[in-house]
């Protein structure tokens, strides 16, 4: 019991107040419905005959229809009424002394009258009796201006007693209201001292607390332990902040020796990270240093040829576009290069194939060069791409391949992509493709190229899951898909 005082004080407390505040307002929502209910049986009473008075209101357009042309759907709408209103007439009428009660009554009988004299009108109606219908339709009219003005007088006395009640009603409300705004003042009054007289034994030593905790704040540590006679709970926060106290003075000089050891980790690390950079870079140069020497000895191999079967010319300017495409693959050792000079690299690089495969291989460009000013990609990475398709998409077929390059800029990405319509790969291959390699994995021997750009692409933006994408379906070729965005600065300084 005395470990959980304050929360039991609490609930206490809070509950008497709670009980009289609830009390007071239960009374005060009965004696509301309880006159509500007075006033709603009181008007329903009213409500009912207007009720009435609209539904013979409403057979005199129906019966007047019907006398005039005979309509079968004024005559049934016609009964339709007559039979609600019977309905709502009560059949048993005792006499009581209640003069409000024995105009009512006067009322049922009149309009009991004014239904036989409805059905009186209908039979002569349909025995064609024109003058008598007619006569009694003019009685029948006069009858209903007569009820109607017993209704009203009905209503209007039926209002002025009312009127009197409520009176009564109001001054007797109007009474509990005060006397229970009286005992709501007084709960809350006493809710408040008990809960004021809670509120200073917790914040009385709370205050010393935080003085004390601010002279702590300020490098004082030979401070009074505190002891308070009060609440068991702020007992325990005394006894914590005297253990806190004494404990602080320890962490301190833990915190200088972990401060110590923290700055030797973090020179390691510094250490560490610059030569994993260092390693990063080796590993880039050594990707970029890889070519594939089949297509340097084909290519020398065909100049070989043209010189000894043509003519010098010929020969000449093969020789100067090879020279002008080494030149381009070699210069500067660029990590990050423009589009448009990766184009023209591999224009370059066509120009060579046409002379190795005049009639066999046929290179669409699908590039919109008005907006590749001041957008860079890395170097060397259309140029492998087409010739992993010269060297594996056609072989075992005959006639033209196709090679599409498509260039295109939607900010912030620049899509780069190479489609052939050749043979197509094999899901196991393109997956080994896809992978992400480590350091000392070695490409294969037949896709070096395609690998070698992939891995770069993984390299330069590690956080772009989609930056390379490989569709291929076997027997209608294969498509790679690289995607750059532009606005994101690649994990290397340039």
């Amino acid at each position: 019991m005395r470990s959980s005082s304050l929360r039991v004080r609490l609930l206490l407390y809070l509950s008497i107040s709670m009980v009289i505040v609830v009390l007071s307002l239960g009374f005060i929502l009965a004696n509301s419905i309880y006159l509500q209910n007075v006033g709603y049986l009181r008007f329903q009473e009213e409500h009912y005959f207007q009720e009435v008075q609209t539904h013979l209101a409403e057979v005199q357009g129906p019966l007047e229809k019907y006398l005039t042309d005979r309509s079968s759907s004024a005559l049934t709408r016609l009964l339709f009424l007559l039979e609600t209103i019977r309905e709502k007439i009560p059949p048993v009428r005792p006499i009581r002394s209640d003069a409000t009660y024995l105009m009512k009554r006067e009322v049922y009988f009149l309009i009991d009258a004014y239904l036989a004299q409805v059905n009186q009108i209908i039979e002569l109606k349909r025995g064609r009796k024109v003058i008598e219908y007619i006569d009694s339709y003019n009685e029948l009219s006069r009858l209903y201006t007569h009820i109607s003005s017993e209704i009203d007088q009905v209503s209007l006395r039926g209002f002025r007693v009312q009127l009197e009640e409520y009176r009564s009603f109001l001054e007797l409300f109007r009474r509990i209201q005060y006397q229970n705004l009286l005992l709501v003042i007084v709960a809350t009054a006493f809710a408040y001292s008990l809960l004021m007289q809670m509120v200073n034994s917790i914040t009385r030593p709370m205050l010393q607390l935080s003085q004390l905790a601010a002279q702590l704040s300020d490098g004082k540590f030979d401070l009074p332990d505190l002891h308070f006679a009060s609440i068991n709970e702020v007992e325990r926060v005394a006894e914590a902040f005297n253990h806190m106290k004494r404990s602080i003075y320890h962490y301190i000089e833990e915190l200088q020796k972990q401060k110590e050891m923290e700055q030797q980790v973090m020179t390691e690390r510094v250490r560490n990270l610059r030569m994993e950079q260092l390693l990063k870079r080796m590993e880039l140069y050594t990707m970029q240093a890889q070519m594939n020497p089949h297509f340097l000895f084909n290519t020398l191999n065909t100049g070989v040829q043209l010189a000894i079967v043509e003519n010098a010319e010929r020969t000449a300017e093969f020789m100067e576009k090879l020279a002008a495409l080494f030149r381009y693959n070699i210069r500067g050792k660029r990590l990050f290069v423009p589009v448009r000079h990766e184009l023209e690299g591999l224009k370059l690089y066509y120009a060579i194939l046409q002379v190795r495969f005049p009639k066999t291989l046929r290179l669409v460009l699908d590039i919109d060069e008005s907006r590749l000013d001041g957008v860079d990609c890395p170097a060397m990475i259309l140029q492998p791409l087409v010739e992993n398709s010269v060297l594996h998409a056609f072989k075992h077929t005959e006639g033209i391949g196709t090679i599409t390059v498509l260039v295109k800029l939607e900010e912030p990405v620049l899509t780069l992509s190479v489609r052939d319509d050749g043979i197509g790969m094999a899901p196991a291959l393109v997956g080994d493709l896809l992978s992400r390699h480590a350091h000392d994995h070695q490409p294969g021997p037949k896709v070096m190229g395609l690998e070698n750009v992939i891995q770069r692409c993984y390299f330069f933006y590690p956080g772009q899951e989609d930056v390379i994408d490989i569709r291929t379906e076997s027997g209608k070729g294969t498509e790679v898909i690289i995607r750059i965005n532009t606005r994101v600065e690649p994990c290397i300084e340039l």
